[in-house]
């Protein structure tokens, strides 16, 4: 096999293997019970809350090989978590899959009371969405808060393989509630997806909060996403666009945030949906960040780039398929084959199920006169195909074969 086949191969593996790759599609098994119902949403818990004086309901996703594992994972606290939980799981696993997020434990935290729990003042008789009705439960956002910090957050920690990175997600009052969390306890979360928040709660009091607040900041490390539904209706849009021009006034350094309305006629209820997507998408942004590695490759900057990512989000941090597959396009242009196999090998490890990561390894290896290696991972190749029964058992067998007569 030469440099010019390799190349070949490559550029067959990006059109075949990632636009249309049956690999990818190798879903893991999700657990039946004995009638045979279908699980993978989470498991339910009942965590006693002094704080709220009530039972609350939780349930928790772990991610795909989490009990296999020894890893530790960024968790994310969703709210509405009942009303959430199922298009964000089947997301989540998506973007996972593709390299786009890291795999996370969901905490989905099922609303009892929303007008209580999500607001963070009363709504007197004249400021509750411009009407005449007042929510006499309204204002139990700061005691909320108490419940996260103080207990819920505590225990998801004591019981699970957490990552110290942590995500607050909340649409319309859960929302509303994640600005105030943002401003009253800026250093609980490192990151929020605020989706089509009710900032005209109390003649948007959050707002004006935020005048103060990002007045005072002359840093915050944080990634937050505001959002709101192409077709959104009053309250929301405006109300929101006007909180974020408080944020241009005054952008403290190292906050890292994104407002925008994707286009479409989503409105507010359907918006969830594609705001959590692009919302996952804009907190990660940094995965998908490389050029300079293209630009000034080492094997030591490529290698403390990754190191970097697993530190931040957690050590089964993966980049796409397609990055490293970039990566290794250039190096090979380069003729930088000893550096193809430093990504290759990475890249393999990160994707198990893509056994053509594991066959283009071993042909480099072979390239670059390392035919013990080449016939280690030829094995290994064998080892994936059978497990994943995609037949290619024979083919690399025969690699061996033709390897060991040298």
């Amino acid at each position: 096999m030469n440099y010019k086949s390799i190349i070949t191969s490559l550029a067959v593996l990006t059109i075949i293997f990632f636009q249309f790759s049956a690999y990818a599609q190798l879903a893991d098994k999700i657990e039946l019970t004995e009638d045979n119902q279908l699980l993978g949403l989470g498991t339910q818990y009942i965590l006693k809350s002094e704080i709220l004086q009530e039972d609350r309901p939780i349930i928790i996703s772990l991610p795909n090989g989490y009990k296999e594992s020894e890893a530790y994972y960024p968790v994310l606290y969703l709210l509405d978590g009942l009303g959430n939980i199922k298009h964000q799981v089947g997301t989540m696993e998506l973007l996972t899959e593709s390299g786009i997020i890291p795999p996370m434990i969901i905490v989905a935290i099922e609303s009892l009371d929303r007008e209580r729990d999500l607001t963070p003042s009363n709504a007197g008789e004249d400021s509750y969405a411009g009407t005449d009705t007042a929510i006499p439960q309204s204002g139990g956002g700061p005691k909320f808060l108490q419940f996260l910090e103080r207990e819920l957050i505590p225990y998801i920690e004591s019981n699970f393989r957490t990552h110290p990175y942590r995500l607050l997600e909340g649409h319309s009052l859960g929302g509303l509630f994640c600005t105030y969390a943002l401003m009253n306890k800026p250093d609980l979360f490192n990151a929020f997806i605020i989706q089509a928040p009710a900032l005209w709660w109390n003649k948007e009091e959050m707002t004006v909060q935020a005048k103060e607040f990002f007045k005072s900041k002359t840093s915050l490390d944080k990634s937050v996403y505001f959002g709101a539904g192409g077709d959104e209706g009053w309250g929301m849009r405006q109300e929101l666009a006007r909180y974020v021009d408080v944020i241009k006034q005054n952008t403290p350094k190292d906050f890292h945030y994104k407002h925008e309305v994707p286009a479409g006629d989503e409105a507010h209820d359907d918006s969830r949906l594609l705001l959590n997507y692009y919302g996952l998408k804009f907190v990660f942004s940094d995965l998908k960040v490389y050029e300079n590695l293209l630009k000034n490759y080492s094997d030591e900057e490529f290698l403390n780039a990754e190191q970097n990512l697993a530190d931040k989000y957690g050590e089964s941090t993966k980049r796409s398929a397609g990055i490293y597959i970039n990566i290794i396009m250039k190096l090979l242009e380069e003729e930088n084959k000893l550096g193809a196999i430093t990504v290759y090998k990475r890249a393999a490890e990160a994707y198990t199920k893509y056994i053509q990561f594991v066959n283009n390894l071993a042909l480099l290896y072979e390239e670059t006169n390392q035919l013990g290696k080449a016939i280690e991972t030829y094995k290994s190749a064998i080892t994936v195909s059978n497990k994943l029964k995609l037949g290619h058992e024979a083919a690399y067998q025969k690699e061996i074969e033709r390897l060991n007569k040298y």
